[in-house]
């Protein structure tokens, strides 16, 4: 099997990442760098037409958006524990955490950084990122809350893929200048998943110099 990962330093793409490496997958990383444009190069919307990162090609075969990519992992490499697939009550639930991160939390984060992703009027933009940063502000307490009582992982006792994902919107504070001290346990929860050694290889995947040729 033929797996290759696009993804891009600082982006959502790290728990995909965290997924490939937590499985001890043989992968090809390329990495995109985002300020440079490389997901605009035609060599890449040969790839991907919507031009985003994550993607992960299997034999060929494309697939985007978080959601799908990390169920991919999680079903290529069972053994791996990634998600709770042997309970269907506990696998939705994860599912629903991951929908709710792609689909609410970082859609209020694209809001704040991302603007005209949503209208070209630029009059509308400082409400639009004002309500981002109100929707961003209001996640953060609810991981806050979900880990107040002293679960290590998201999901309870066991790692899943959710946990890196969270990571990803825990680095995004610095972006929107919020003091993460305001969520202990969520910043004891980060440093968890960065203790991980599949995170820290992912990490050094994100500082590798390999980057999409001809970009």
């Amino acid at each position: 099997m033929a797996l290759t990962l696009y993804f891009a330093a600082g982006s959502s793409s790290l728990p995909a990442l965290v997924g490939l490496e937590e499985a001890g997958a043989d992968f090809e990383p390329v990495r995109l760098v985002l300020a440079k444009g490389d997901q605009r190069t035609p060599q890449y919307l040969a790839v991907y037409p919507r031009g985003r990162v994550p993607l992960l090609v299997v034999d060929g075969q494309t697939i985007g958006e978080n959601v799908a990519i990390l169920a991919t992992i999680a079903n290529l490499f069972p053994r791996a524990g990634l998600l709770p697939l042997a309970d269907p009550v506990e696998l939705g639930r994860a599912y629903e955490l991951l929908a709710w991160f792609a689909s609410s939390i970082h859609v209020a984060f694209a809001q704040v950084s991302r603007p005209e992703r949503y209208t070209r009027d630029q009059a509308a933009w400082p409400a639009l990122k004002a309500g981002g940063r109100e929707n961003m502000l209001a996640a953060y307490a609810e991981i806050e809350a979900r880990l107040a009582d002293g679960r290590p992982w998201l999901l309870g006792d066991t790692f899943s893929l959710a946990d890196p994902y969270a990571l990803v919107f825990h680095r995004w504070a610095e972006r929107l200048d919020v003091d993460m001290a305001a969520y202990p346990a969520y910043s004891a929860h980060a440093a968890r998943v960065r203790a991980r050694p599949s995170v820290q290889r992912a990490l050094a995947q994100e500082s590798s110099p390999r980057v999409l040729v001809g970009a």
